[in-house]
Formats: structure tokens, sequence, C-alpha cells
């Protein structure tokens, strides 16, 4: 247990200012999805920090070098990172001379952790300016300093709790010992996946910290999106526009929607489909309803997901191995929607969370034991993969999520649990296992795009037909695959056009991704050869799903639809793979994935036709999640996208 200590308020003052701190090597423990990974090693003098960000994941060593030089009063002087922050995001910051104009501070994006202490340290300093403007990316930070101290009863807190808001995208929560003000817990994110650093001598609390940081950081998030208030709820009407119910039908033109207690009551043509006096009528004339989108491929880790996701018209997403307290903790605020109304209380005494956000399905992540596996949840026996299952369904998990390192005893022994408990199996192969190994084991869906046969040989034929008679669904992560495999001459906006409104600091970050000494045209082949794999699998009866994996939060969802034209998919074909297959593999066709009396009121409504362009499907104006229907623009702030 910790020792609670009273700290002189002028030794803390001192810190501020002086960084007292001797010029001492120091350690933060690093974790990613609560699995112990790497460690930044840094030592901070009186006027400088040097630090070795280094880490492994999932067998790939990222490491990040940085320098920082600054005054007395902790002004920059300059700045130098280079490396990786993330596997696939680098780094390359240069600031020979910070320009020292008063609220200007040197970083670039998370790391190094230590300097996000200095950080704060200078907005004290400095009079806590309302933001912080970052050398060299430009961007506006917010600092504030958050309530809940940990402390003990008549003691002086141990530790400071600071947000930081535009480092990264999304805030951060970063704990300060009040003696030192040097770094003692953060909880940030890496890849869009979450990620915390402990100083060594409080990693023992890395897990009961965990625990506590969820219901404070929803609780603020909360408060921060109390302003998004439904345009209509429950019951509202959906007049004059084009509905593409995702049934396979023709649309219907000049047709109404109508919405009761949260369910579509009834869809049809305008003249057969009476609006009930007190029901709100909004015409949407010229634009599409189209059912809500799904992305089955996601990995959310933080509250700015759920506005951003409603905004690109996606009110379904299935996690894909989070980590467990956040996944859950989100999947419940997004599940009450903005039901309850903050108190006017200190934020101390906040409710459960109720947060805007698509109906969120979960795939409980499992890997086996090792420095190189993916999250704190591992499985070495048999036993031990089926006390996993346990764990999962009793949360109220869907499916289990398989990972490379499980040996075949234990993947089969979840396989087996999973499906016993009511549960289905997604995934990636485990080493040494084939596609066709996991099929046979019962493995009801495949993650990305495993398939290697050449289109239109025997063997791709002989795999269509094994996928088609084992029901086995594909996501195949396709935007993903093009960002990641892109020339680094190529700009993203040439494919991917809504890439300009995202958060600048997500922006910068993705942008960092590439093939790297690819070639437009080698890119450009590899995407072809796997966009004839899609279309195959699609056509010889193989179930094909939207899923987009650490791409553009929700934007990329769109770019998958597209992508599935561009294989040769019809447009309305592209359309079901993010509706109605979907729903169906999740065994929810009878609750959502298309237009129809009875279900969820998920819907989105788009300016143009995407059964002509299919690019309109990002057009998205508005947006129901379960009867709850919002304008499109104030998401995207709320998330914010530009």
């Amino acid at each position: 247990m910790l020792k609670w200590v009273r700290v002189p308020a002028f030794v803390a003052a001192a810190a501020l200012v002086g960084l007292r701190q001797p010029p001492a090597p120091q350690a933060l423990a690093l974790y990613l999805l609560g699995h112990r990974i790497g460690t930044e090693q840094y030592t901070l003098g009186p006027d400088s920090l040097s630090s070795r960000f280094e880490y492994l994941d999932r067998g790939t060593k990222v490491a990040l070098d940085s320098t920082l030089t600054f005054k007395s009063d902790v002004t920059p002087l300059s700045f130098e990172a280079h490396g990786k922050s993330y596997r696939y995001f680098s780094v390359d910051a240069s600031v020979p001379r910070a320009s020292g104009a008063a609220g200007t501070f040197t970083i670039d994006g998370m790391a190094p952790i230590a300097a996000q202490g200095l950080l704060i340290q200078y907005w004290l300093g400095h009079g806590r300016p309302p933001a912080v403007r970052i050398e060299p990316s430009g961007d506006a930070v917010r600092v504030a300093e958050a309530g809940g101290h940990a402390s003990a009863a008549g003691a002086q807190p141990r530790f400071r709790h600071f947000t930081i808001d535009g480092l990264i995208w999304g805030r951060e929560d970063v704990w300060l010992e009040s003696a030192t003000m040097r770094v003692a817990i953060v909880f940030t994110s890496a890849g869009v996946l979450p990620f915390e650093a402990y100083d060594a001598q409080y990693e023992s609390l890395a897990r009961s910290w965990r625990r506590l940081q969820m219901p404070m950081a929803l609780g603020a998030a909360q408060y921060d999106q109390h302003a998004l208030r439904p345009r209509a709820r429950g019951d509202f009407a959906l007049v004059g526009g084009r509905v593409i119910d995702a049934t396979g039908a023709p649309p219907i033109e000049d047709a109404t929607v109508l919405v009761r207690g949260g369910r579509i009551a009834r869809v049809g043509a305008r003249a057969a489909v009476a609006v009930p006096r007190g029901v709100p009528a909004i015409d949407v004339s010229g634009s599409t309803v189209l059912p809500g989108l799904w992305d089955m491929h996601a990995h959310v880790g933080q509250p700015e997901w759920g506005p951003v996701y409603l905004a690109a018209g996606v009110t379904t997403a299935r996690d894909m191995g989070g980590e467990f307290d956040i996944v859950a903790a989100l999947r419940d605020a997004w599940a009450r929607g903005g039901e309850a109304e903050p108190p006017q209380t200190a934020r101390d005494a906040l409710p459960p969370a109720s947060l805007v956000g698509p109906r969120l399905l979960l795939a409980g992540l499992v890997d086996g034991p090792g420095p190189a596996s993916f999250g704190h949840v591992t499985a070495a026996t048999p036993d031990e993969g089926r006390a996993v299952v346990r764990r999962y369904h009793d949360a109220g998990f869907q499916q289990m999520k398989l990972y490379n390192l499980l040996d075949r005893p234990t993947a089969a022994a979840v396989i087996e649990a999973a499906h016993a408990a009511g549960m289905t199996v997604t995934g990636h192969i485990p080493n040494g296992l084939t596609l066709r190994d996991v099929v046979e084991m019962g493995m009801d869906h495949v993650a990305h795009l495993t398939v290697r046969d050449t289109p239109g040989s025997e063997a791709m034929r002989d795999t269509i037909a094994f996928l088609r008679a084992h029901h086995t669904v594909i996501d195949p992560t396709l935007s993903w695959n093009e960002l990641l495999g892109r020339s680094a001459a190529t700009p993203i906006e040439s494919f991917q056009p809504g890439f300009r409104h995202v958060a600048p600091p997500l922006q910068r970050l993705i942008a960092g991704a590439s093939g790297g000494a690819i070639t437009p045209r080698q890119a450009h082949d590899r995407l072809a050869r796997s966009l004839a794999i899609v279309k195959a699998l699609h056509d010889g009866g193989v179930p094909i799903v939207a899923g987009t994996d650490k791409g553009v939060p929700g934007v990329s969802v769109a770019r998958e639809i597209e992508l599935y034209v561009e294989a040769g998919l019809s447009p309305i074909d592209a359309i079901r793979a993010a509706t109605a297959v979907p729903a169906r593999a999740m065994g929810l066709e009878k609750d959502s994935g298309t237009i129809a009396a009875g279900l969820r009121a998920d819907l989105i409504v788009v300016d143009g036709n995407p059964l002509e362009r299919i690019a309109d499907v990002r057009n998205v104006r508005l947006v129901s999640t379960a009867g709850r229907l919002y304008d499109a623009p104030p998401l995207w702030a709320a998330g914010g996208f530009r």
C-alpha cells in the first residue's frame, strides 16, 4: 500500500519552477492493453530531458529517442524526437531552436511520456493559459487540473491529477507526484489503443488504478457530450427520401419511415404511411435513408470514438479485442445513450456515465502467454482457455477472439467452451495453424484477408467451397491494408477524402503510416490482388463483412464499402456488407441491419444516391441510433474532427 505523506507547500512550489530533481536515471513501465511491454528510460536534469522510449509490440520493436532542453522556467529551447511511437507510426520531429513565444511548448504526440510532465509544469508556471501552442505541430493543447486527488484521511494528496486534451486524439490523464512534480502515472493511447505508463515505484498499482480511471474518464466525457441532444427521440418520421432497406429489394422513392418508441413502425411510400399527430416529421426529400452502418473490426479505446462513429453513420461496431475494463465500460455508457442527466454537483459525484455512441458488440481477446503476447488476457492451457471464456461470457461479450500465440489444444478448448456458452469465435489464425485448421476446429469468423490463393485457380475454388460449406465469415479490412500498404508518394486524401477533416493529432499520426519504399504501381497491384480475392469470395457465397481495424475512425467504413465496389461488388451488395450481412453474422438480423417494421431504428440519411455513386455513403446528414436522431455536424465536432 502507498504511504501518504505531508508535503510542505514551499517544496511543491519550488518544484514547479526550479525542477529540483537530481539528474539521475528514471524509468516508466509501459503497458499496451494492460500488458507490460517495455520501458521509458529517461534522465531529467535542471535544463534538459533525454529519453529512450522502447517496447515490444507483438514481437515488433518500437523505439523513440528524444531530447528536450529548456530554461529554468521550463520554456523549451530545443527538441528532437526520432523513431516510432507505435509500430506503424513514425515520429521525426526536429525543433533546433524553439520560438520561446509565450504559451508554447515542444513535444510531438504522447512520447516521451516524461515530457508530458514538463508540459504540465510549464502550464502551471506560466499562469495556466487556456491553451498551449505545440511546436512543431502548431496544435493548441488544453491542460487542466482535475479533481480526484489520491489521498488518505488527514494527509496531503500524494498525486496531482491533470488532463491533457489535444496532444493525441482525445484526452489523456496524467498524475504527477505532488512533492517532485515528476510523472507518476499516465493514461494515453498508442496507435489508438489504450496505453499506460507507471513510474517504477507505482507499477504495483496498475490493475487497481486502471479500474479507478475508467469511471473518472467516462464521467468527465459525459459533461463534454451532454450538449449533444437528439433532434428527435423515440418517435419521429423521415419523410420524402429514397429508402434503401438493404434487403436487396428495389429502393422506395418518396418514402416515409415511421419510428415509434425507438423501433421502426412502418416503412413505405409516403402516400401509404400516415404520420400520427404529434410525431415530428423530418423532411429528407432528395436524400437517401439507409440502415445504420456496421464496423465489424473496431478497436475502440476512448469516449471520442462514439460521436465520430455516429457522425460517419456507424450505429453498430464490433470491438475486436480491446482492454477488458475499457470496452465493457464504453459499451454500457453508449447503451445508456444520453438518457441520464449529469448532476449539478461536483464531478466526483457522477452517476454511471451516459455517452453518445453506437451499439458496441464485444469480442474477448485471448492470446498465448509471453512478452510478445497481445493484451493482458492470456491462456497457456485448455483449462486456462476455458476460464477466460467464462470471464468474457459473464461480462456479456458475444464472441471470443483468438490471437497468434495460442497453441492448438488451448485454441480448441476456447472454441469448444465458447460454442457451449452460446458465443461465436473470430480472430487471427494462431501460429502453426492454417486457415483450414481453425475453420475445421470451429472458428466461425476470420479476421483480415488470410486467403492467399490465386484468383481463378483450382486452389482458390477449393478454398471458397471449403469456407462456404463451413459458413465462415471473412472481414478483410481492405481499407486498413490500403492505408498501410500505400506508397509514401500517394497522398491519403487521394483515396480517403474524409482524411482532411480528421482531428489534427490523429491525422499526423496516421499520415506517418505507409508501405515504405513501395512504388505507387506496386501498391496498386497488391491492392488489386486483394480486391480480386474479395470478389471471388463474395461470388462464391462466402459472407464478407465490412471492418476497418485501426484506420480512420468512422471514416474508413465508407472507404471499405467503396473498395468492395472497386472489387466488382454491386453497390447494394457493398452496402449489405456493412448492414444486413454483419447483422446476420452476429445473429441479430431480427433486430437490425435492414429497414423493416419491428427492427431497431438504426438509420442514416445521406445526401445523394449511393446506388448510383457509392461515395455518397460518406455524405451522412442525420443518424438515428435506437431511435435517437442526431445531426451529423455536432457529432463530428464533439469527436474533435473538423
